[in-house]
């Protein structure tokens, strides 16, 4: 039977998530609309759909939401092709993976086509059967089918399928869908740790402390 990982990609296998903040605002901005101070924080745990929705709908925009998406993304779009690094022991991790037989995948709340275009760069994504976004599996990380259809696509068993996120929502989320979860700690879920370590199955600093098989 096939063993697999669904792997998150910002925070968690990429250094990645400050290139997100201020987008909101960077995009009113663009398009002649006065920040919103309380934006970042309540966009922050928002796929690019929940987001391009909720700032169309708040802001009354003309844009439409593949319109705002495209523009989030157009702003962040060089940090990911020039400059967003891999978290520690991530490529080390990967290939243990690898040689064990697993199959791998991400699963990602940002956009598939920027995440394939730093993980080719940062020379990892030839590890992946593929690359999905919430938008491409029709669910956020808020609804627990995003899990289990991203399972189905990797074609493995739940019982022999791992997630690793780094977000406390997204962890409660996999964890009840029934899924083994590996959380992995970076600076911005510091203050989230202690429940986030008392929810997952699994809690490791970095990478390379993490363990390739389930913990039991």
């Amino acid at each position: 039977m096939k063993k697999g990982y669904i792997f998150d990609m910002d925070g968690t296998l990429l250094d990645s998530l400050e290139a997100w903040v201020d987008v909101g605002n960077s995009y009113l901005r663009s398009i002649g609309i006065k920040e919103d101070p309380e934006l970042d924080s309540i966009m922050k745990d928002m796929s690019l759909n929940e987001g391009g929705l909720y700032m169309k709908e708040r802001y009354h925009l003309s844009q439409s939401v593949e319109e705002i998406i495209k523009g989030a993304c157009h702003i962040v779009e060089n940090k990911y092709i020039y400059e967003i690094q891999l978290n520690v022991g991530v490529q080390s991790f990967l290939e243990k993976c690898y040689e064990q037989g697993y199959v791998m995948c991400v699963l990602t709340a940002s956009s598939s086509k920027l995440a394939k275009k730093a993980l080719k760069r940062l020379g990892i994504l030839d590890y992946f059967q593929d690359v999905y976004s919430c938008q491409t599996i029709g669910y956020s990380k808020k609804d627990q089918r995003v899990y289990l259809e991203t399972m189905k696509k990797l074609g493995v068993h739940q019982s022999e399928c791992v997630v690793v996120e780094d977000a406390l929502y997204a962890i409660e989320t996999a964890v009840k869908a029934g899924f083994h979860v590996k959380a992995i700690q970076n600076k911005e879920n510091q203050k989230d740790w202690s429940k986030i370590c008392q929810i997952a199955d699994e809690s490791y600093e970095s990478f390379d402390e993490m363990q390739v098989k389930i913990e039991s």
